[in-house]
């Protein structure tokens, strides 16, 4: 497999081990393709989002949306083929008029229109819906080929938000059950689902793209580290994503894997629970000596073999985004940690819990155990809980006093300047999010509404001074990006870690 360096200057692909065809045959792709995905998929509704390693991966390869992110992390054409702005809050999309839903019929201007209105309705099902009715008023048919979207705030980045609204037929959505059955416009068309052990998908006949290299492709849920490291010994897959660094050294000589490590664009942290009764993080500075607690370098040279370097007190990183240039990662002190638990009443430690999702993020359950063990030096003690991604996902959408004290999460931006995507659960607004921040709220409202770039990073690097010092969250590091692709199919590394299928080609 050619494996090509990621567009964006750091992220590259460190590893590119393996055996060459000389050592033995070339290994070929059969007519299916296999895709692992590293958590169970919730549903497939095209307008309640979807996890990268999930869901995500399925809808996109099913349905198309106004715009894309390429691999090279810019916002590129979809159903939309231009945009313009025509004032600080309205917007031009010129649209395609080839797009045709798998059953033969036509993607219009109509249908478009009616999916955001859907969207738009507070009472409407879908989750993806929420974000857009804090600036988008409403989005109208001017022409066959045009569209006028109305904001209620300016939005410098709008094009880029409407990358994960996808379109459905409207008929379709009306008479069936989204969550588990699809009709979209996409390269491919569901044939079955198993939310718990995957889906499979064949062309879609009336496709308006290229044609896609497999005609058949089959997403397996490997929800553990284990079962992935299993299927790509006896190779039963073509791409396998989130393995932990170390994991991977034992495919360096593959004859049929080449090795990707990387980083990836979303960070890790520990998001806090601040607003549970009597927790002790509601106090800064428990949540501060917490952060000093945390020797991260150790963590990413000993699990995730300096593939990463620690956050600089912030979820915004280079190459990215712009950080504060004014921050710079916690230091690991724990003698500093112990005062300033002693300074906030809690000399004498105290006992909380930790969540981590099962089989998700890279190295996720050592790092956990790392921490603890750090932790566990200044009197803190924490209980880690695995648990499945569903099951995980429900709790912290559930509310704070049932949630957990602390959750490992990813998450972050898909495009340079996706404030939206950069600030999500780390705000107090957000449906996973359990931490009171009015003060960085206040701030990343500003970044979101502003009318030129200058003021938006200005209101950026407020709001991520404002969240380091009142320490919402540890302060982790950014997500390495892993995968062992067959040397069988061709595939530009995606940092974001969406698998479409329709972007894997054959050697």
């Amino acid at each position: 497999m050619k494996l090509r360096l990621f567009a964006v200057a750091s992220l590259v692909v460190l590893g590119a081990c393996g055996g060459t065809a000389a050592e033995g045959a070339a290994p070929q792709a059969g007519e299916t393709l296999r895709l692992a995905l590293s958590r169970q998929l919730t549903n497939i509704h095209p307008h309640k989002g979807g996890s990268p390693d999930s869901q995500g991966a399925v809808i996109g390869s099913i349905y198309e949306s106004i715009t894309r992110i390429s691999p090279d992390f810019k916002v590129v054409p979809g159903l939309a083929t231009s945009w313009k702005t025509v004032d600080n809050l309205n917007w031009e999309f010129t649209v395609r008029t080839d797009a045709k839903y798998s059953d033969g019929n036509a993607l219009t201007a109509e249908d478009i229109v009616w999916n955001f209105k859907q969207l738009l309705d507070p009472k409407y099902a879908g989750t993806s819906g929420a974000p857009l009715r804090k600036y988008l008023k409403s989005v109208e048919k001017t022409s066959n080929t045009t569209l006028a979207f109305h904001l209620s705030q300016p939005t410098l980045d709008l094009p880029g938000r409407l990358w994960s609204i996808y379109i459905v037929e409207p008929s379709f959505a009306q008479s069936h059950k989204l969550d588990t059955e699809a009709l979209g416009s996409g390269p491919y068309k569901l044939d079955s689902l198993d939310l718990e052990n995957g889906a499979t998908l064949s062309l879609n006949p009336n496709y308006a793209g290229p044609k896609p290299a497999f005609a058949k492709v089959k997403y397996t849920v490997l929800a553990s580290e284990a079962q992935r490291i299993a299927a790509l010994k006896t190779g039963e897959q073509d791409i396998v994503l989130n393995l932990a660094p170390l994991s991977q050294d034992q495919f360096k000589d593959s004859k049929t894997y080449n090795t990707i490590l990387g980083v990836g664009p979303q960070p890790l942290v520990l998001a806090i629970n601040e607003r549970k009764k009597d927790t002790p993080l509601a106090n800064v500075q428990v949540r501060q000596a917490l952060n000093y607690a945390t020797d991260k370098q150790t963590i990413v040279h000993g699990l995730l073999k300096d593939s990463v370097k620690p956050l600089p007190g912030q979820v915004l990183y280079a190459p990215f985004n712009e950080p504060n240039p004014a921050l710079q990662a916690y230091p690991y002190d724990p003698e500093k940690a112990k005062s300033l638990l002693a300074a906030a009443g809690f000399g004498s430690g105290f006992t909380i819990n930790l969540d981590v999702p099962a089989g998700t993020y890279v190295s996720a359950e050592s790092a956990s155990q790392a921490i603890a063990a750090q932790w566990a030096k200044i009197g803190v003690t924490l209980k880690i809980t695995t648990t499945p991604f569903p099951a995980w996902l429900q709790r912290q959408y559930g509310a704070d006093d049932q949630a957990a004290d602390l959750v490992y999460i990813m998450w972050g931006s898909q495009y340079p300047g996706d404030t939206t995507g950069n600030f999500g659960p780390f705000r107090s607004d957000h449906i996973q999010s359990h931490v009171k921040a009015p003060e960085f709220d206040a701030l990343g409202d500003k970044a979101l509404t502003a009318t030129d770039e200058a003021s938006k990073a200005k209101y950026l690097n407020e709001a991520t001074q404002n969240y380091h010092d009142a320490a919402h969250t540890i302060f982790l590091y950014p997500s390495p990006f892993t995968a062992e692709v067959s040397k069988a199919v061709t595939w530009t590394p995606k940092p974001n870690r969406y698998l479409y299928a329709q972007e894997v080609g054959r050697a």
